[in-house]
């Protein structure tokens, strides 16, 4: 063992029992890493889907992050042999998971969040890619939503949202449903903790520069909630736009007007939605219209980031 990997070893061990937690898994093929956030109902319900993991539990660990340090457990908040709780106060959810990468000891990493339900086959389904020699995965992210009369931005969320395959294409995985070998991490480095979102991206597109290649994989499912009013909605844009801001870092007065002359104008690409399956043609039609919305609140948000007048939110 090197003395990185014997240092590991022990912060590990010292962040369980702060938790007051007990981990029998000394070796295990997999690392899942769940960061949160005021989250505790949620979290109960990802925790009961990862306990009912095909794969077996002395196979994997599981590292819950808490990013608000001040926000305890609940008192009958309790967790199975292979996991544990550590805490982060860097805000954001990538200081979250870059703190659990720290401690994780498989030699896979799987990512979800706390909001999200893991299929039963989850881990047993991404290990079985893993062994025929995938480097990492964007697994399928499947909404599930409050009823079956959606609202306005459930039928957006049912439209848009979380296409893994399509992130896949470009190097990227959205980090509800990544796995990927630790290994990678030393060549492409930790996430970018400076985001408050986009992060996830950002490192798969530093993955592909580096050559390291991603499949989607449709059988390796997590199950994610619908955001279902316009508040969540209107929260979520401010995040990610947040996150393209701080990445692109600052912007030219060339590209303010590209902003003004392309943001305010009906979106062209996502036309395409009116030849899928699934959905109505009034479905469709709402869809598009919510999301031309989205595009001009996503333009006027981030000039108001450029010019200074309004601050990224964390995620």
């Amino acid at each position: 063992m090197s003395f990185y990997e014997f240092e590991k070893a022990v912060k590990c061990k010292s962040a369980i029992e702060d938790a007051g937690g007990v981990t029998k898994v000394s070796s295990p093929r997999a690392s899942v890493i769940v960061p949160t956030y005021h989250d505790w109902a949620r979290l109960k319900l990802c925790v009961n889907a990862l306990k009912n993991q095909t794969f077996p539990q002395d196979d994997f660990e599981v590292i819950i992050v808490n990013n608000a340090p001040e926000d305890t457990p609940p008192v009958d908040f309790s967790l199975p042999h292979n996991f544990c709780i550590i805490k982060e106060g860097k805000p954001g959810s990538y200081a979250a998971r870059n703190a659990a990468l720290k401690l994780a000891k498989g030699e896979i990493i799987a990512f979800t969040d706390s909001d999200c339900i893991p299929d039963p086959y989850w881990l047993e389904a991404a290990i079985n890619h893993f062994d025929k020699g995938v480097e990492r995965i964007a697994g399928k992210i499947e909404l599930f939503f409050k009823s079956d009369k959606l609202t306005l931005v459930e039928i957006y969320e049912k439209a848009f949202a979380f296409d893994q395959e399509k992130y896949a294409q470009t190097g990227g995985a959205a980090t509800a449903n990544m796995i990927t070998l630790a290994k990678h991490f030393d060549t492409v480095g930790l996430f970018n903790d400076t985001l408050m979102s986009g992060g996830d991206n950002e490192w798969g597109w530093r993955a592909k520069d580096k050559g390291i290649s991603i499949e989607y994989a449709p059988d390796v499912i997590v199950n994610h909630p619908a955001r279902a009013d316009m508040k969540a909605m209107l929260k979520k844009r401010k995040r990610v736009i947040g996150g393209e801001v701080c990445n692109k870092n600052n912007a030219s007065k060339n590209t303010f007007f590209l902003i003004l002359l392309k943001g305010y104008f009906p979106p062209r690409r996502q036309l395409n939605i009116f030849g899928r399956k699934g959905l109505s043609f009034s479905r469709k039609f709402l869809a598009y219209l919510l999301c031309y919305y989205f595009k001009i609140y996503s333009t006027t948000y981030k000039l108001a980031l450029l010019i200074g007048i309004a601050k990224p939110e964390r995620s």
